[in-house]
């Protein structure tokens, strides 16, 4: 496709090019359609090579139309929220990224203390969770200070001392490719486990989230059970404001700014082992600490290994490294690659796998 000319869809719009970098505005009513656009600067890694189309969406009638410019070209689609959970290689993502752009915030009382939150998907994460504690709504506070937009979010079951966003969801909003119309689906059929959820599966791969809508509470509801909460509110009872202003010092001294320093947060997920397999693990490492999930298998922190284990917490190789204050984040610190964090993480697969005995599994979504 010849840069500078223009080309007619089937659907009858048209679509003026530029060079790479530059906007294509469709003449008919306001898209924009980018070339050659460098995912670095819109990835929390900082790192990754151009999409061939960056299209940003602000409606559903918007993504419809970028769907269908991509099908015409017979494009792959790839959606792109806050690009805080993802590391992409230096050639690029081939096809069309789609920013999802999608806002808003609306409150529906469904009783004197409960509402329904409807949540636009290109919303931030974190200024709904301010939005709902200045509205006196309880149930997204523990999730304060996370980077990312609302529609990433059932995606990856995002969850952080001890809430988990499916379970405060009561249905997601889906602009489904295959039958081109946008549907609703309650949270029961989103399949929400740890750090994954339907849309992670072929069955949802299909679905392009759109909004969330949560169901939260005025009823206080303090989940302050994980070790950093408790030290800081002792017996006492926190409001929401609390709890938020703890979590996000607390994530501040243990997670880099992601602002000035590259880092997709979390890279691994924790491991669980069967109790048998933990059993025999704290004979060899006994202050090894595991936590029993609802299956009956235990979790296993994996900073706990990384660092106190394979002694790999700060570790530093070139510009990749993981983080002093948190070894299960791993660091760009200035010009690192894809290549150079993949060959980093495999080499903590490694002695993780030497150690214990585990495959562990990447929560960063991997585009090399």
């Amino acid at each position: 496709m010849a840069s500078g000319g223009t080309h007619i869809l089937d659907f009858h719009l048209f679509w003026s090019f530029a060079p790479a970098g530059h906007s294509l505005l469709r003449t008919a009513t306001y898209m924009d359609i980018q070339e050659g656009v460098q995912l670095k600067d819109y990835t929390t890694f900082h790192i990754g090579g151009t999409a061939d189309f960056f299209i940003r969406v602000r409606t559903v009638d918007e993504l419809k139309d970028a769907v269908r410019f991509a099908r015409e070209k017979m494009l792959p689609i790839t959606i792109l929220g806050g690009g805080s959970n993802m590391l992409v290689g230096e050639q690029g993502i081939r096809g069309v990224v789609i920013k999802m752009d999608i806002g808003g915030i609306r409150y529906e009382p469904t009783g004197q203390y409960d509402a329904l939150v409807h949540v636009g998907a290109g919303t931030i994460l974190d200024a709904l969770v301010e939005d709902t504690i200045a509205h006196g709504y309880w149930g997204l506070e523990n999730l304060s200070a996370i980077p990312g937009t609302v529609g990433a979010t059932p995606v990856q079951n995002v969850g952080a001392y001890g809430v988990e966003i499916g379970s405060r969801i009561a249905r997601v909003v889906v602009y489904d490719t295959a039958a081109e119309k946008e549907i609703t689906l309650p949270a029961t059929v989103c399949a929400f486990g740890y750090r994954t959820s339907l849309f992670k599966t072929g069955a949802g791969k299909h679905y392009i989230i759109t909004g969330v809508t949560f169901a939260l509470t005025r009823v206080p509801r303090p989940h302050i059970e994980y070790a950093d909460l408790r030290k800081t509110f002792g017996d006492t009872v926190p409001s929401q404001r609390d709890i938020r202003a703890a979590l996000i010092q607390i994530r501040g001294n243990k997670f880099p700014d992601w602002t000035k320093v590259g880092t997709a947060g979390s890279f691994f997920k924790n491991p669980s082992v069967s109790k048998e397999a933990y059993a025999t693990l704290k004979t060899k490492y006994e202050t090894l600490p595991g936590y029993e999930n609802e299956d009956g298998s235990i979790k296993i922190p994996l900073g706990f290994v990384i660092d106190k284990i394979i002694g790999m917490r700060g570790v530093r190789s070139g510009d990749v490294g993981t983080y002093e204050a948190q070894s299960l984040v791993i660091v760009n610190y200035k010009d690192a690659t894809a290549y150079e964090v993949d060959i980093f993480a495999r080499e903590i697969e490694k002695k993780v796998f030497a150690a214990i005995g585990v495959s562990i599994e990447r929560e960063v979504q991997m585009f090399l």
